[in-house]
């Protein structure tokens, strides 16, 4: 590691050490230890994919706590929530999704219930957040025991940081923040496999399967259509090809399947349980970053995940050691249509 490396490294480990401090020292001013908890408020905001990768966390807090009533607030004012999964019986009692713009409103009205424990599963808050927070939770809600706060993201050097550092993925990086605090368990993925009643896609799924996964909030996250083209034709009668998206990309579904002989469109036709049961039929996946990528991956399919950012893009990884990450720093329109189809070679031999 070069000199400049190592200051920019050392620049970085001192803010986490600064901002863990903090944390520590306010979490002790705020909050006590409650070892008989019966009434739990969990937040983790976000959409598709931060929730997916926030369920085995879920599942942890469930496992430690079987018989609590246990809620869950997330604040999102768009797609896919916690709501929209069919989550095994008894993990959580209430699920609220609320704007954010209402979150004052909300807050007054959770108050209400008086819970004696608070968990934050964090998004990338900063310690002004992570503070601010921590005196709503104890002051204005009342809740006198919480915990799961950390250092979050560090902005500054984030080549750097992939480069040298070993970053968990955001599912590993909330179980450590319960195991930091006891909280320890089985990691499962607490959804319903729902099959769907189109029977095209269930005789699909009885035969050799690829899942093209081509939805994504950001342009700058998707393959280009025409990869995805020329990848179809390079895969050729190896594997039927399922087509799945949001609504958002059912033009780019229909004409990916127009340009091609061995592709299905199923683009916005399954609910996320159902999608669940496809990723668990099928063989393979190949993806860009986003919601559905997380989907499956808990499903325990083998993902061929296609990365281009210059954030911390390796938390954002799949979890499967069975999966494959591409990845180009500049541009994902630079990824190959030939180095995926090897990736899937390498994953048939």
């Amino acid at each position: 590691m070069i000199l400049i490396d190592k200051i920019f490294l050392a620049h970085v480990f001192f803010l986490k050490k600064l901002r863990t401090l903090f944390i520590k020292i306010f979490s002790k001013l705020f909050f006590v230890k409650n070892n008989n908890i019966k009434k739990i408020l969990i937040n983790r905001d976000g959409a598709f994919g931060d929730s997916i990768v926030a369920l085995p966390a879920l599942s942890v807090i469930r496992q430690n706590y079987p018989s609590a009533k246990i809620d869950l607030i997330t604040f999102s004012d768009h797609g896919i929530t916690f709501a929209d999964f069919d989550l095994e019986d008894g993990l959580i009692n209430n699920i609220f999704v609320k704007n954010k713009k209402n979150r004052s409103k909300t807050l007054k009205e959770l108050k209400q219930n008086n819970y004696e424990l608070f968990i934050q599963l964090p998004q990338n808050l900063g310690l002004y957040k992570s503070l601010r927070n921590m005196i709503v939770i104890r002051f204005f809600m009342n809740i006198k025991s919480a915990f799961g706060w950390d250092c979050g993201r560090i902005k500054f050097f984030i080549k750097i940081q992939k480069k040298h550092l070993s970053i968990p993925t955001e599912t590993m990086r909330l179980l450590n923040n319960l195991k930091d605090e006891g909280l320890c368990g089985e990691i499962h993925y607490p959804i319903k496999a729902i099959e769907p009643e189109n029977q095209t896609v269930t005789n699909l799924l009885k035969q050799k399967t690829a899942v093209f996964i081509i939805g994504g909030k950001l342009k700058i996250k998707k393959w280009p259509l025409e990869n995805w083209i020329k990848l179809s034709n390079l895969i050729g009668n190896d594997y039927e090809i399922i087509i799945v998206g949001g609504p958002s990309e059912e033009n780019d579904a229909k004409y990916i399947k127009s340009q091609t002989k061995n592709s299905h469109n199923f683009c916005n036709k399954f609910s996320v349980s159902e999608l669940y049961f496809v990723f668990k039929h099928s063989h393979i996946a190949i993806s860009n970053d986003t919601g559905a990528m997380h989907l499956c991956d808990a499903a325990g399919t083998p993902v061929i995940g296609l990365f281009s950012t210059n954030e911390l893009s390796p938390k954002w990884y799949p979890n499967n050691d069975k999966s494959i990450v591409i990845e180009d720093e500049i541009s994902i329109s630079n990824i190959d249509s030939y180095r995926v189809y090897e990736a899937i070679n390498l994953k048939n031999s």
